[in-house]
Protein backbone atom coordinates (compact mmCIF):
# COMPACT_ATOMS: atom_id res chain seq x y z
CA UNK A 1 0.00 0.00 0.00
CA UNK A 2 2.70 2.39 0.76
CA UNK A 3 4.75 1.87 -2.16
CA UNK A 4 1.14 1.95 -4.48
CA UNK A 5 0.79 5.59 -2.38
CA UNK A 6 4.45 6.16 -3.85
CA UNK A 7 3.77 5.16 -7.57
CA UNK A 8 1.18 7.85 -7.52
CA UNK A 9 2.75 10.67 -5.66
CA UNK A 10 5.44 10.38 -8.55
CA UNK A 11 2.95 10.33 -11.13
CA UNK A 12 1.28 12.96 -9.65
CA UNK A 13 4.09 15.45 -9.87
CA UNK A 14 5.46 14.22 -13.15
CA UNK A 15 1.56 14.79 -14.33
CA UNK A 16 2.09 18.13 -12.38
CA UNK A 17 5.24 18.91 -14.32
CA UNK A 18 4.04 18.08 -17.71
CA UNK A 19 0.77 20.43 -16.99
CA UNK A 20 2.59 23.50 -15.90
CA UNK A 21 5.31 22.73 -18.96
CA UNK A 22 2.70 21.90 -21.43
CA UNK A 23 3.01 24.94 -24.00
CA UNK A 24 6.63 24.60 -24.12
CA UNK A 25 7.07 20.69 -24.70
CA UNK A 26 6.45 18.40 -27.54
CA UNK A 27 3.15 15.86 -27.71
CA UNK A 28 5.90 12.90 -27.63
CA UNK A 29 7.37 13.97 -24.38
CA UNK A 30 3.71 14.29 -22.91
CA UNK A 31 3.26 10.41 -24.50
CA UNK A 32 7.14 9.23 -22.87
CA UNK A 33 5.96 10.51 -19.34
CA UNK A 34 2.77 8.23 -19.76
CA UNK A 35 4.38 5.56 -21.25
CA UNK A 36 6.53 5.34 -18.04
CA UNK A 37 3.89 5.55 -15.55
CA UNK A 38 1.91 3.17 -17.21
CA UNK A 39 4.94 0.98 -17.03
CA UNK A 40 5.80 1.86 -13.08
CA UNK A 41 1.72 1.01 -12.37
CA UNK A 42 1.75 -1.94 -14.06
CA UNK A 43 4.93 -3.87 -12.36
CA UNK A 44 3.94 -2.68 -9.45
CA UNK A 45 -0.10 -4.64 -10.26
CA UNK A 46 2.27 -7.40 -10.94
CA UNK A 47 3.72 -7.59 -7.50
CA UNK A 48 0.47 -6.70 -5.89
CA UNK A 49 -0.57 -9.99 -8.12
CA UNK A 50 2.51 -12.56 -6.85
CA UNK A 51 2.07 -11.30 -3.03
CA UNK A 52 -1.45 -10.74 -2.91
CA UNK A 53 -0.12 -8.14 0.42
CA UNK A 54 -2.99 -5.58 -1.24
CA UNK A 55 -6.71 -5.45 -1.24
CA UNK A 56 -9.12 -5.40 -4.30
CA UNK A 57 -9.91 -1.82 -4.21
CA UNK A 58 -6.51 -0.16 -4.23
CA UNK A 59 -5.70 -2.43 -7.13
CA UNK A 60 -8.94 -1.91 -9.04
CA UNK A 61 -8.05 2.12 -9.01
CA UNK A 62 -4.42 1.15 -9.49
CA UNK A 63 -5.39 -0.79 -12.94
CA UNK A 64 -8.26 1.86 -14.08
CA UNK A 65 -5.61 5.02 -13.79
CA UNK A 66 -3.13 3.02 -15.38
CA UNK A 67 -5.87 1.69 -18.32
CA UNK A 68 -6.52 5.72 -18.44
CA UNK A 69 -3.12 6.32 -18.71
CA UNK A 70 -2.56 4.20 -22.03
CA UNK A 71 -5.96 5.57 -23.40
CA UNK A 72 -4.48 8.72 -23.40
CA UNK A 73 -1.22 8.48 -24.84
CA UNK A 74 -2.40 6.00 -27.32
CA UNK A 75 -4.56 9.07 -28.48
CA UNK A 76 -2.00 11.46 -28.08
CA UNK A 77 0.10 9.46 -30.44
CA UNK A 78 -2.64 8.88 -33.06
CA UNK A 79 -2.91 12.69 -33.57
CA UNK A 80 0.69 13.47 -34.66
CA UNK A 81 3.66 11.36 -35.14
CA UNK A 82 7.27 12.83 -35.28
CA UNK A 83 10.85 11.88 -35.43
CA UNK A 84 12.49 15.10 -34.08
CA UNK A 85 14.60 14.54 -31.14
CA UNK A 86 13.39 15.29 -27.83
CA UNK A 87 14.99 18.57 -26.09
CA UNK A 88 18.13 17.53 -23.99
CA UNK A 89 16.63 20.16 -21.12
CA UNK A 90 13.76 18.18 -20.00
CA UNK A 91 16.09 14.73 -18.67
CA UNK A 92 15.82 16.51 -15.24
CA UNK A 93 12.08 15.88 -14.96
CA UNK A 94 12.92 12.09 -15.46
CA UNK A 95 16.18 11.49 -14.54
CA UNK A 96 16.51 10.60 -10.48
CA UNK A 97 15.45 13.34 -8.24
CA UNK A 98 18.33 16.11 -8.00
CA UNK A 99 18.58 19.40 -7.10
CA UNK A 100 20.13 21.60 -9.71
CA UNK A 101 22.26 24.85 -9.54
CA UNK A 102 20.70 26.72 -12.60
CA UNK A 103 17.49 26.08 -10.90
CA UNK A 104 17.89 27.64 -8.03
CA UNK A 105 20.63 30.30 -9.52
CA UNK A 106 17.64 31.43 -11.59
CA UNK A 107 15.22 32.03 -8.74
CA UNK A 108 17.47 33.16 -6.18
CA UNK A 109 20.70 34.71 -8.54
CA UNK A 110 23.50 33.33 -6.00
CA UNK A 111 25.99 33.09 -8.94
CA UNK A 112 28.10 36.41 -10.05
CA UNK A 113 26.79 35.74 -13.71
CA UNK A 114 23.74 35.02 -12.92
CA UNK A 115 22.07 38.36 -12.01
CA UNK A 116 23.18 39.64 -15.18
CA UNK A 117 22.34 36.26 -17.00
CA UNK A 118 18.57 35.27 -15.91
CA UNK A 119 17.21 38.79 -15.61
CA UNK A 120 17.85 39.37 -19.12
CA UNK A 121 16.13 36.05 -20.33
CA UNK A 122 13.24 36.33 -23.01
CA UNK A 123 10.15 36.30 -21.22
CA UNK A 124 8.13 33.21 -21.37
CA UNK A 125 5.49 34.42 -24.42
CA UNK A 126 8.65 35.34 -26.36
CA UNK A 127 9.26 33.25 -29.13
CA UNK A 128 13.04 34.78 -29.60
CA UNK A 129 15.10 31.61 -28.55
CA UNK A 130 12.14 28.60 -27.68
CA UNK A 131 14.83 26.52 -25.90
CA UNK A 132 15.83 29.34 -23.47
CA UNK A 133 11.92 29.86 -22.95
CA UNK A 134 11.74 25.64 -22.62
CA UNK A 135 14.98 25.54 -19.68
CA UNK A 136 13.75 28.89 -17.95
CA UNK A 137 9.93 27.06 -17.48
CA UNK A 138 11.29 23.69 -16.37
CA UNK A 139 13.75 25.29 -13.61
CA UNK A 140 11.02 27.30 -12.44
CA UNK A 141 8.59 23.85 -11.74
CA UNK A 142 11.54 22.48 -10.48
CA UNK A 143 12.14 25.04 -7.64
CA UNK A 144 8.09 24.95 -7.42
CA UNK A 145 8.85 20.98 -6.94
CA UNK A 146 11.56 21.32 -3.82
CA UNK A 147 9.41 23.26 -1.87
CA UNK A 148 6.58 21.23 -2.13
CA UNK A 149 7.73 17.32 -2.43
CA UNK A 150 11.49 17.61 -0.80
CA UNK A 151 11.49 14.55 -0.21
CA UNK A 152 11.78 13.32 -3.74
CA UNK A 153 15.25 15.05 -4.30
CA UNK A 154 17.80 12.46 -2.77
CA UNK A 155 20.86 14.37 -4.35
CA UNK A 156 22.29 17.33 -5.84
CA UNK A 157 24.48 18.60 -8.44
CA UNK A 158 27.53 18.98 -6.22
CA UNK A 159 27.06 15.36 -5.38
CA UNK A 160 26.81 14.19 -8.92
CA UNK A 161 29.97 16.25 -10.60
CA UNK A 162 32.31 15.16 -7.14
CA UNK A 163 31.33 11.15 -7.94
CA UNK A 164 32.22 12.01 -11.46
CA UNK A 165 28.64 11.18 -13.29
CA UNK A 166 28.52 15.03 -15.08
CA UNK A 167 31.51 14.90 -17.60
CA UNK A 168 33.62 17.93 -18.91
CA UNK A 169 35.99 16.77 -20.86
CA UNK A 170 34.07 16.75 -23.88
CA UNK A 171 36.06 19.25 -26.00
CA UNK A 172 35.48 20.02 -29.82
CA UNK A 173 38.04 17.99 -31.77
CA UNK A 174 40.59 20.36 -33.77
CA UNK A 175 40.90 20.41 -37.11
CA UNK A 176 45.05 20.25 -38.32
CA UNK A 177 45.44 22.99 -41.06
CA UNK A 178 46.48 20.81 -44.56
CA UNK A 179 49.90 22.91 -45.69
CA UNK A 180 51.36 22.90 -49.55
CA UNK A 181 54.31 20.96 -48.38
CA UNK A 182 51.99 17.70 -47.28
CA UNK A 183 50.29 17.73 -50.47
CA UNK A 184 51.58 15.19 -53.01
CA UNK A 185 54.09 16.54 -55.87
CA UNK A 186 51.73 16.13 -58.67
CA UNK A 187 49.38 18.57 -57.53
CA UNK A 188 52.21 21.30 -57.25
CA UNK A 189 51.77 23.50 -60.08
CA UNK A 190 55.00 24.82 -61.44
CA UNK A 191 55.91 28.39 -61.47
CA UNK A 192 54.77 29.80 -64.83
CA UNK A 193 55.79 33.54 -65.76
CA UNK A 194 52.23 35.55 -66.09
CA UNK A 195 52.16 37.75 -69.23
CA UNK A 196 51.46 41.60 -68.60
CA UNK A 197 47.79 41.90 -69.99
CA UNK A 198 47.21 44.97 -71.75
CA UNK A 199 43.98 46.16 -70.60
CA UNK A 200 41.32 47.19 -73.45
CA UNK A 201 40.39 50.96 -74.00
CA UNK A 202 37.25 51.45 -75.89
CA UNK A 203 36.30 54.88 -76.84
CA UNK A 204 32.84 56.01 -76.36
CA UNK A 205 30.61 56.57 -79.27
CA UNK A 206 29.59 60.12 -79.66
CA UNK A 207 26.86 59.76 -82.42
CA UNK A 208 23.64 59.23 -82.11
CA UNK A 209 21.13 58.30 -85.10
CA UNK A 210 18.03 58.26 -85.44
CA UNK A 211 15.15 58.57 -88.20
CA UNK A 212 11.29 58.40 -89.80
CA UNK A 213 9.92 57.34 -92.93
CA UNK A 214 5.91 58.05 -93.63
CA UNK A 215 3.74 57.13 -96.70
CA UNK A 216 0.72 59.33 -96.41
CA UNK A 217 -2.39 58.93 -98.93
CA UNK A 218 -5.90 60.66 -99.43
CA UNK A 219 -8.92 60.21 -101.20
CA UNK A 220 -11.64 62.45 -102.28
CA UNK A 221 -15.07 62.13 -104.23
CA UNK A 222 -17.81 64.37 -105.43
CA UNK A 223 -20.60 63.91 -107.78
CA UNK A 224 -20.99 65.48 -110.95
CA UNK A 225 -23.74 66.97 -109.65
CA UNK A 226 -22.57 68.16 -105.91
CA UNK A 227 -24.27 71.21 -105.06
CA UNK A 228 -20.90 72.71 -104.18
CA UNK A 229 -19.32 71.44 -107.10
CA UNK A 230 -15.66 69.93 -107.19
CA UNK A 231 -13.04 67.44 -108.37
CA UNK A 232 -12.18 63.89 -107.41
CA UNK A 233 -8.63 63.54 -106.75
CA UNK A 234 -5.93 61.07 -105.01
CA UNK A 235 -2.78 62.13 -103.63
CA UNK A 236 0.35 60.70 -102.17
CA UNK A 237 2.74 62.22 -99.86
CA UNK A 238 6.36 60.05 -98.86
CA UNK A 239 8.13 62.04 -95.75
CA UNK A 240 11.67 60.83 -94.96
CA UNK A 241 13.50 62.97 -92.03
CA UNK A 242 17.25 61.52 -90.77
CA UNK A 243 19.40 63.07 -87.96
CA UNK A 244 23.23 61.87 -87.21
CA UNK A 245 24.19 64.12 -84.34
CA UNK A 246 27.69 64.42 -82.35
CA UNK A 247 28.13 65.35 -78.74
CA UNK A 248 31.02 64.14 -76.96
CA UNK A 249 28.91 65.76 -73.38
CA UNK A 250 32.06 68.31 -73.13
CA UNK A 251 32.54 71.17 -75.75
CA UNK A 252 31.14 70.12 -78.69
CA UNK A 253 27.97 69.94 -80.11
CA UNK A 254 27.29 68.91 -83.82
CA UNK A 255 23.85 68.40 -85.66
CA UNK A 256 23.17 67.44 -88.75
CA UNK A 257 19.68 66.82 -90.31
CA UNK A 258 17.94 65.54 -93.66
CA UNK A 259 14.50 66.40 -94.76
CA UNK A 260 12.75 64.99 -97.95
CA UNK A 261 9.52 65.16 -99.34
CA UNK A 262 7.41 64.21 -102.32
CA UNK A 263 3.95 64.52 -102.47
CA UNK A 264 1.17 64.19 -106.43
CA UNK A 265 -1.78 64.61 -106.54
CA UNK A 266 -4.43 63.94 -109.44
CA UNK A 267 -6.61 66.76 -111.11
CA UNK A 268 -9.30 66.36 -113.79
CA UNK A 269 -9.35 70.12 -114.50
CA UNK A 270 -5.81 70.14 -115.58
CA UNK A 271 -5.58 68.60 -119.43
CA UNK A 272 -1.72 68.82 -119.04
CA UNK A 273 -0.52 67.38 -116.42
CA UNK A 274 -2.03 64.24 -114.82
CA UNK A 275 0.02 64.73 -111.64
CA UNK A 276 1.23 67.60 -109.93
CA UNK A 277 3.80 67.89 -107.36
CA UNK A 278 2.05 69.33 -104.30
CA UNK A 279 4.98 68.82 -101.45
CA UNK A 280 8.49 69.23 -102.86
CA UNK A 281 11.28 69.57 -100.56
CA UNK A 282 14.80 68.68 -100.10
CA UNK A 283 16.70 70.27 -97.07
CA UNK A 284 20.11 69.62 -95.00
CA UNK A 285 20.66 71.70 -91.79
CA UNK A 286 24.39 71.21 -90.27
CA UNK A 287 24.47 73.19 -86.50
CA UNK A 288 28.13 73.53 -84.83
CA UNK A 289 28.06 74.36 -81.17
CA UNK A 290 30.71 74.88 -79.10
CA UNK A 291 29.73 74.83 -74.96
CA UNK A 292 29.98 78.23 -73.80
CA UNK A 293 27.45 78.49 -69.90
CA UNK A 294 24.59 76.39 -68.84
CA UNK A 295 22.04 75.94 -71.65
CA UNK A 296 23.88 78.17 -74.20
CA UNK A 297 26.37 77.47 -77.35
CA UNK A 298 27.98 79.51 -79.48
CA UNK A 299 26.79 78.18 -83.09
CA UNK A 300 27.73 78.14 -86.67
CA UNK A 301 24.95 77.03 -88.95
CA UNK A 302 24.70 75.67 -92.86
CA UNK A 303 21.72 75.27 -94.32
CA UNK A 304 20.99 74.02 -98.19
CA UNK A 305 17.10 73.64 -99.46
CA UNK A 306 16.13 72.97 -102.78
CA UNK A 307 12.97 70.58 -104.69
CA UNK A 308 13.51 67.48 -106.51
CA UNK A 309 10.64 67.67 -108.90
CA UNK A 310 9.48 70.25 -111.31
CA UNK A 311 6.40 72.44 -110.10
CA UNK A 312 3.97 73.76 -113.23
CA UNK A 313 1.08 76.23 -113.60
CA UNK A 314 -2.36 74.64 -113.87
CA UNK A 315 -3.34 73.87 -117.21
CA UNK A 316 0.21 74.88 -118.64
CA UNK A 317 3.68 73.78 -119.38
CA UNK A 318 5.07 76.60 -117.61
CA UNK A 319 7.79 75.78 -114.54
CA UNK A 320 7.26 77.69 -111.81
CA UNK A 321 9.84 75.46 -109.48
CA UNK A 322 12.93 72.79 -110.18
CA UNK A 323 15.65 70.98 -108.80
CA UNK A 324 18.13 73.84 -107.72
CA UNK A 325 15.61 76.52 -109.18
CA UNK A 326 15.48 77.63 -106.27
CA UNK A 327 18.47 76.65 -104.28
CA UNK A 328 18.55 78.70 -100.57
CA UNK A 329 22.12 79.02 -98.80
CA UNK A 330 21.65 79.92 -95.83
CA UNK A 331 24.77 80.49 -92.97
CA UNK A 332 24.66 82.04 -89.78
CA UNK A 333 26.50 82.71 -86.76
CA UNK A 334 25.26 83.33 -83.29
CA UNK A 335 24.31 81.20 -79.93
CA UNK A 336 21.79 78.59 -79.91
CA UNK A 337 19.85 77.82 -76.80
CA UNK A 338 18.79 73.98 -76.09
CA UNK A 339 15.85 72.97 -74.28
CA UNK A 340 15.07 69.58 -72.76
CA UNK A 341 12.25 68.96 -70.52
CA UNK A 342 10.03 65.66 -69.86
CA UNK A 343 7.72 66.39 -73.40
CA UNK A 344 9.10 69.07 -74.87
CA UNK A 345 12.68 69.74 -76.54
CA UNK A 346 13.51 72.51 -78.85
CA UNK A 347 16.61 74.66 -80.07
CA UNK A 348 16.68 77.84 -80.97
CA UNK A 349 19.61 79.38 -82.82
CA UNK A 350 19.65 84.11 -82.50
CA UNK A 351 22.02 84.78 -85.34
CA UNK A 352 22.85 88.60 -85.58
CA UNK A 353 24.59 87.87 -88.14
CA UNK A 354 23.56 85.98 -91.12
CA UNK A 355 24.25 85.17 -95.41
CA UNK A 356 21.29 84.08 -97.89
CA UNK A 357 22.49 83.52 -101.23
CA UNK A 358 19.40 82.63 -103.62
CA UNK A 359 20.60 80.98 -106.67
CA UNK A 360 18.32 79.76 -109.56
CA UNK A 361 19.68 77.75 -112.53
CA UNK A 362 17.10 78.17 -114.89
CA UNK A 363 17.04 81.53 -116.82
CA UNK A 364 12.92 81.61 -117.22
CA UNK A 365 13.11 81.80 -113.53
CA UNK A 366 15.19 84.67 -112.83
CA UNK A 367 12.07 87.44 -112.33
CA UNK A 368 10.17 85.26 -110.54
CA UNK A 369 12.52 85.37 -107.47
CA UNK A 370 13.58 88.51 -107.66
CA UNK A 371 17.15 88.13 -109.51
CA UNK A 372 18.57 91.03 -111.58
CA UNK A 373 18.67 89.81 -115.45
CA UNK A 374 21.96 88.47 -116.54
CA UNK A 375 22.55 87.02 -112.83
CA UNK A 376 21.78 83.68 -112.01
CA UNK A 377 21.59 84.40 -107.98
CA UNK A 378 21.15 87.13 -105.33
CA UNK A 379 22.90 88.23 -102.04
CA UNK A 380 21.56 89.34 -98.95
CA UNK A 381 22.66 89.53 -95.28
CA UNK A 382 20.57 90.61 -91.95
CA UNK A 383 19.63 89.14 -88.83
CA UNK A 384 18.03 85.23 -88.78
CA UNK A 385 16.30 83.18 -86.19
CA UNK A 386 15.06 79.74 -86.45
CA UNK A 387 13.36 77.86 -83.39
CA UNK A 388 12.36 73.86 -83.77
CA UNK A 389 10.98 71.72 -81.16
CA UNK A 390 8.83 68.67 -80.63
CA UNK A 391 6.19 68.81 -78.01
CA UNK A 392 4.75 65.35 -76.66
CA UNK A 393 1.30 66.47 -76.14
CA UNK A 394 -0.42 63.13 -75.21
CA UNK A 395 0.44 59.24 -75.56
CA UNK A 396 0.12 58.97 -78.94
CA UNK A 397 -0.25 62.71 -80.26
CA UNK A 398 3.06 64.94 -81.00
CA UNK A 399 3.88 68.40 -82.32
CA UNK A 400 6.72 69.05 -84.74
CA UNK A 401 7.72 73.10 -85.63
CA UNK A 402 9.83 75.04 -87.31
CA UNK A 403 9.47 78.58 -87.24
CA UNK A 404 11.99 80.70 -89.53
CA UNK A 405 12.65 84.88 -89.65
CA UNK A 406 14.97 86.44 -91.56
CA UNK A 407 15.08 90.20 -92.56
CA UNK A 408 17.81 92.23 -94.82
CA UNK A 409 16.09 95.29 -93.10
CA UNK A 410 14.11 96.36 -96.28
CA UNK A 411 12.21 93.05 -96.67
CA UNK A 412 10.84 90.16 -94.43
CA UNK A 413 10.87 86.34 -94.80
CA UNK A 414 8.77 84.20 -92.22
CA UNK A 415 8.15 80.32 -92.53
CA UNK A 416 6.16 78.67 -89.65
CA UNK A 417 6.00 74.54 -90.77
CA UNK A 418 3.72 72.76 -88.25
CA UNK A 419 3.70 68.94 -88.05
CA UNK A 420 1.23 67.07 -85.80
CA UNK A 421 1.50 63.28 -85.59
CA UNK A 422 -1.53 61.29 -84.48
CA UNK A 423 0.01 57.69 -84.30
CA UNK A 424 -2.16 54.68 -83.96
CA UNK A 425 0.27 52.21 -83.93
CA UNK A 426 3.76 51.31 -84.85
CA UNK A 427 3.41 51.99 -88.65
CA UNK A 428 -0.06 53.90 -88.96
CA UNK A 429 -0.30 57.06 -87.94
CA UNK A 430 -2.74 60.00 -88.91
CA UNK A 431 -0.62 63.59 -89.67
CA UNK A 432 -1.77 67.39 -90.20
CA UNK A 433 0.32 69.90 -91.94
CA UNK A 434 0.04 73.24 -91.20
CA UNK A 435 2.34 75.48 -93.11
CA UNK A 436 1.77 79.61 -93.36
CA UNK A 437 4.43 81.52 -95.26
CA UNK A 438 4.79 85.45 -94.91
CA UNK A 439 7.37 86.60 -97.71
CA UNK A 440 7.75 90.11 -99.59
CA UNK A 441 11.09 89.74 -100.52
CA UNK A 442 9.94 89.58 -104.43
CA UNK A 443 9.14 93.25 -105.29
CA UNK A 444 8.99 91.98 -109.27
CA UNK A 445 6.85 88.91 -108.58
CA UNK A 446 4.48 90.94 -106.55
CA UNK A 447 2.86 92.87 -109.54
CA UNK A 448 2.66 89.22 -111.69
CA UNK A 449 -0.74 88.41 -112.40
CA UNK A 450 -0.58 85.22 -109.99
CA UNK A 451 0.03 87.53 -107.44
CA UNK A 452 -3.41 88.17 -104.96
CA UNK A 453 -1.84 91.29 -103.39
CA UNK A 454 -1.12 89.80 -100.16
CA UNK A 455 2.27 88.46 -99.03
CA UNK A 456 0.48 85.66 -96.48
CA UNK A 457 0.54 82.55 -98.18
CA UNK A 458 -1.10 79.08 -96.80
CA UNK A 459 -1.01 75.24 -97.38
CA UNK A 460 -2.46 72.67 -95.39
CA UNK A 461 -3.05 68.89 -95.55
CA UNK A 462 -4.53 65.66 -93.86
CA UNK A 463 -3.54 62.25 -94.34
CA UNK A 464 -3.35 58.47 -93.19
CA UNK A 465 -0.80 56.38 -93.76
CA UNK A 466 2.35 54.45 -93.03
CA UNK A 467 4.91 56.04 -90.32
CA UNK A 468 7.91 53.82 -89.35
CA UNK A 469 10.91 55.59 -86.21
CA UNK A 470 14.03 54.20 -86.94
Amino acid sequence: MLLTAKIVGHSRHLAYLCVKILPFMRKHILILILLLTVTAMQAQKNQQSATSTQSAPDTAIVTAYADSLARLAQRIGSQQATHSAPSPYLFRLFAPGTVYASALMQNMGTANDAASTWPNLPSLGSTEDRQLQLDAAINDRLNNAYVSYPQLFATTQQHLSDGGRIRTDLVAPKQEPTFIEDAPEELVLPDVAAEAAEPEVKKPNFWAFKGNGSLQFTQSYYSLNWYQGGEKNYAMLSQLTAEANYNNQRRIQWDNKFEAQLGFQTSETDQYHKFKATNNLLRLTSNLGIKAAGNWNYSAQLQLETQPYKSYKANSDEITAAFISPLYVRSSIGMDYNIKKKRFEGKLHLAPLSYVITYVDRDELIDRYGIDPGHNSKHEWGPNIEFNFTYRMWKNISWASRLYWFSNFHLTRIEWENTINFTINKYLSTKLFLYPRFDDSNDKYRAGEDHDGTFLMFKEWFSLGLNYDF
